[in-house]
């Protein structure tokens, strides 16, 4: 069992399995984007996991100054079947082993009472509805949110106290960075300019609408989103033969 990590700390860099690509580079997920938002959970299959997957992939819009990962519990070949490239607009990391979980010492509780918050119960209580049984007395992982930087410190740890103590939604992600002050700031010359155009514009007379022939209103043009960037898929060997996650095993070194 490792130790807690927190603020300052710094999460070692490894090699980790997707449901789709074998042996990625951790490193490379935090080159991409940062800072990084990593959100430990059980496994995918769990009522919990997969409702906050869903609502991060449908909310993924509102992320707009960081990067999103999922943990999860689960082995990447048996998600294979189920979840490729483009199901999700972020990267879903899977520890089946649960190395890094013991290296961050993320606890289990078989307590239903410590782990299950009214959230928690309502979404068991529906998942039951459609069939699921949970197994009596099986110890419930428990959550934790990391925000890293583009070297892996920690700049926000939070253990979650039951199952659902993780950020609710994209939205809330984002609001988080908001607080936290871990938004880009606008370069001086981009402020100036933007300053400047708006004294411009506010000398300016205010538009007249224009009016179609039968002299209404055109309607507003909807709102375009830019769809999330695909998630690169690798040419990688059989899932079934590689390790989950190989901890302090990066090929590569530091310079």
């Amino acid at each position: 069992m490792g130790e807690r990590i927190s603020v300052g700390d710094k999460l070692p860099f490894f090699l980790y399995d997707t449901p789709y690509s074998a042996q990625n580079r951790f490193r490379d997920l935090l080159a991409a984007k940062t800072p990084l938002v990593l959100i430990f959970m059980a496994n995918f299959g769990h009522p919990i996991t997969r409702t906050f997957a869903s609502r991060y992939a449908q909310t993924f819009g509102a992320l707009q100054d960081g990067a999103l990962a999922l943990v999860v519990r689960s082995r990447a070949d048996k998600l294979s079947h189920s979840i490729g490239p483009d199901t999700l607009p972020y990267p879903l990391l899977c520890d089946a082993d649960g190395v890094l979980y013991d290296h961050l010492d993320i606890p289990q509780n078989s307590s239903a009472l410590m782990t299950y918050s009214l959230e928690g119960w309502r979404i068991l209580r529906e998942a039951k509805k459609q069939g699921y049984r949970a197994a009596r007395g099986t110890p419930q992982q428990l959550p934790l949110t990391l925000i890293l930087d583009r070297d892996g410190t920690v700049l926000f740890c939070h253990y979650g106290a039951s199952l659902t103590d993780v950020p609710e939604d994209c939205a809330s992600i984002q609001s988080l960075l908001e607080e936290l002050d871990l938004t880009p700031d606008v370069p001086d010359s981009f402020q100036d300019l933007y300053d400047a155009r708006s004294s411009a514009e506010e000398e300016l007379p205010p538009e007249r609408p224009r009016r179609t022939r039968r002299g209404r209103r055109p309607s507003a043009p909807e709102d375009d989103f830019a769809p999330a960037e695909p998630i690169r898929e690798y040419n990688a060997p059989d899932l079934a033969a590689t390790s989950v996650v190989s901890l302090f095993d990066d090929p590569y070194a530091d310079d």
